[in-house]
């Protein structure tokens, strides 16, 4: 679902620009790096002033990082043609040019995009571990790192978004793509070894499938999961399993990190009565994944949170999310439609949004 909302930022970036340069504030580090999905409402207002409002309020509550997730064919368009201004740059220095509101960005670089590979064309029929894609990708990170301004703000990458999805899939490709894996942890490191890396697995499968889960926990710098308590043994899909099972889930996502910190970019509970949720199940939810949380964060076994997001999405929208991934829209609309803190239609939140306040400024 990064896919979405990159493409929803990237629209409204484009159609500003700033020069304007500010000396950086140091900001004091907070006890847990936490952001929050940006979606927008149905009267939002236009343009970057809309976003940037979104943006504040996000802060104002608490929020302390952002996500940005291009794929890797939106920033290399040609061989060895890039760009990077929109994708990136326009990002990284827009929402935040005098470095006062967030202390850290999180960069999903997909080359896996759940379900599909979304590499430049020319390398689209080559294996992961096929030279010619190693070293594209190799000199992607090459000019991120050397031309993107304030890509020290980034302090996490992700390689592949739920890569699971693919994977599973096309079992053929595992191996070959651990190769692609630890060759760009190797070289991120390289270029900066501050920076900490990872990739980004359904918790889902982390539980379901073995094989792949432990093919990549031992390899990078942190578990990153991404999670919503969907009941898989249910033949309706996408219905929520109750609250009281989420302590066990984290419980388990930690002990099952091989020591490593665990992460998540995205984590959520929808409210919609046809997903076997409500309002007040999303505000207990929002309760029990932070009392959860809590002793691994006080003890730094978690990078950070991004939670699954500020508003629902508009009705109807969830379709063409669905046709991109190949997926039944079917109960997946009911989910993502009510997947937010605040109503897309009025703007309003949801109660489960004080209590998402609250216990981040605790």
């Amino acid at each position: 679902m990064f896919r979405i909302l990159t493409n929803l930022l990237l629209t409204i970036l484009l159609l500003s620009c700033s020069k304007n340069s500010v000396t950086p504030t140091e900001m004091p580090k907070p006890k847990l790096l936490i952001g929050l999905s940006l979606q927008q409402y149905k009267n939002t207002a236009p343009g970057l002033d809309g976003y940037l409002e979104g943006l504040d309020y996000a802060v104002r509550n608490g929020i302390n990082i952002f996500g940005m997730s291009p794929e890797w064919n939106t920033l290399e368009t040609n061989p060895n043609s890039y760009s990077l201004q929109d994708n990136l740059a326009n990002p990284l220095n827009l929402l935040d040019p005098d470095k006062t509101k967030l202390n850290s960005y999180i960069l999903v670089l997909k080359m896996i995009d759940t379900n599909i590979k979304s590499v430049p064309d020319d390398l689209e029929n080559l294996d992961f571990d096929d030279p010619d894609m190693i070293n594209r990708f190799s000199l992607l990170l090459d000019k991120i790192f050397s031309e993107v301004p304030s890509i020290e703000r980034v302090s996490y990458i992700l390689i592949g978004n739920e890569i699971d999805g693919y994977l599973s899939a096309n079992p053929n490709q595992l191996q070959g793509f651990k190769v692609f894996y630890v060759s760009a942890i190797q070289k991120i490191h390289a270029l900066n070894p501050k920076v900490k890396v990872g990739t980004i697995i359904t918790f889902n499968s982390a539980k379901t499938n073995p094989t792949l889960f432990d093919t990549f926990k031992y390899v990078g710098d942190f578990i990153c999961y991404t999670y919503y308590p969907t009941d898989e043994q249910n033949s309706i899909p996408w219905q929520m399993r109750p609250t009281n099972q989420v302590k066990d889930d984290i419980d388990w996502m930690v002990q099952n990190a091989a020591g490593k910190p665990i992460a998540f970019t995205e984590i959520g509970y929808t409210s919609s009565s046809e997903n076997s949720s409500s309002e007040v199940q999303q505000t207990e939810f929002v309760q029990v994944m932070f009392s959860s949380l809590k002793p691994y964060i006080d003890s730094k076994k978690v990078a950070f949170v991004y939670y699954h997001g500020m508003y629902d999405y508009p009705q109807g929208f969830c379709n063409q999310y669905a046709q991109q991934q190949g997926v039944d829209s079917t109960y997946l609309c009911g989910f993502m439609d009510n997947l937010g803190l605040h109503s897309w239609e009025t703007g309003q939140p949801k109660p489960a949004w004080n209590t998402f306040v609250s216990e981040i400024n605790e």
